[in-house]
């Protein structure tokens, strides 16, 4: 019996099995993690540095009231309500000072009735985080009012301490960091313009790659690209905390440093999501259309850089260029040359990019200004009306 023939080291490494292995050898590489891990430094940096800063002087100020052994609270609250993340540090920093009021409240209380022990640091947390849910708080208070019981159940058992300097102690650590996170931190217009522009970023990449794996009909870099179109929401999350930021910024009077009310990033935002789920299925049509062999006719390449080149162009908008008439014409012009490859023949994962690209001129028409009817009025009068169920848009 002939001996079964085996494929070449290299057809091995090439076979769609081994597809799953290639796509988390590139994840989790030395390089690859290396260089995420100096971006995510670079991006929290600055939060890292304020918290630092915030924790040391708010036990600066604590101890010279009441004494370096009593400072303990304050730096707990500065850390926390600066945090890393931005937004919504007023509403924290208020939080942060009903729960620990409530944490020493239930653990002093229960201290002085039944003692200290594990039994009683239990029932101290319950009741502290019961009675912040019941006022309908935030998950901030609820877990800083349980944090606070169990610090001083554990750490001072005895309730010789007076609650009332604990409090101090964290009203003094959140004053501290509400001050210096609006002196010193980041610009909310500045943030929201950077998460807004990293997100265009992103999609533009995913949409050129998109382009790039059908025309070297790449099934490793298709499904790569549809990988990276589902990472868009983490991105849509911190813009939407930069938002939040910038408006508590002008609630807060700071009209210098929040988020102009005409600057074109809440628009974009209106529309990120649509975008990134017509990405999304752009991705998935594409990497169906490698998987499967289907012909793609090389239009739909061309119409995906316009495509890119339109969200380029949204970018430069969103900050401050004059990019949104030309984000229009990009994405009418990919609309129209996907609208000429003709529907006889054609297979229908060409139909759904076709579809997908018109959905995304769309997106990005609104995303311009123009409302539904009027971007739909655009479309179809540069690329014609959709002729097939792929092709609606909307």
């Amino acid at each position: 019996m002939a001996a079964r023939r085996v494929g070449s080291p290299r057809t091995l490494a090439r076979s769609p099995l081994l597809a799953p292995l290639r796509r988390m050898a590139v994840r989790v590489s030395p390089r690859r993690r290396a260089g995420l891990a100096v971006a995510r430094l670079r991006r929290y940096l600055p939060g890292v540095l304020l918290a630092g800063l915030a924790a040391g002087l708010a036990f600066a100020i604590a101890s010279a009231f009441f004494g370096p052994e009593e400072a303990f609270f304050a730096p707990i609250a500065a850390v926390v309500c600066v945090g890393i993340a931005a937004g919504q540090r007023a509403r924290r920093a208020v939080e942060i000072a009903v729960g620990v009021a409530l944490g020493l409240t239930a653990a002093d209380l229960l201290v002085d009735l039944i003692g200290a022990g594990p039994v009683q640091l239990g029932v101290a947390v319950v009741l502290a985080m019961a009675a912040a849910v019941v006022l309908g708080t935030g998950s901030v208070l609820v877990n800083q009012s349980a944090v606070a019981a169990v610090l001083v159940i554990a750490l001072a058992p005895e309730g010789d301490a007076n609650p009332l300097i604990r409090l101090a102690d964290a009203l003094i650590g959140g004053g501290v960091a509400v001050l210096l996170a609006s002196v010193l931190g980041p610009h909310p217009g500045r943030a929201v313009e950077r998460a807004g522009v990293g997100i265009l970023d992103h999609l533009i990449e995913v949409v050129r790659g998109i382009g790039e794996a059908l025309e070297r009909v790449d099934l490793e870099h298709a499904e790569r690209m549809l990988t990276e179109a589902g990472r868009t929401d983490e991105r849509v999350v911190e813009l939407d905390r930069a938002l939040e930021a910038a408006r508590e910024s002008a609630r807060l009077g700071h009209r210098r440093r929040s988020l102009h009310p005409r600057g074109p990033m809440p628009l974009l935002r209106s529309r990120m999501e649509l975008t990134a789920g017509t990405v999304r299925t752009l991705a998935r049509a594409a990497a169906n259309a490698v998987r499967h062999g289907q012909p793609v006719d090389a239009r739909l390449v061309t119409a995906l850089e316009d495509l890119a080149v339109a969200l380029g162009e949204l970018r430069r908008w969103a900050q401050g260029g004059n990019g949104r008439r030309e984000a229009r014409d990009a994405a009418l012009r990919a609309a129209r040359l996907a609208s000429e490859i003709p529907s006889e023949g054609r297979p229908l994962t060409s139909g759904v990019l076709i579809g997908q690209i018109r959905s995304a001129a769309i997106d990005i028409l609104r995303s311009t200004g123009l409302n539904q009817a009027e971007a739909v009025r655009a479309l179809e009068r540069s690329a014609g009306r959709a002729d097939t169920p792929e092709d609606r848009e909307g």
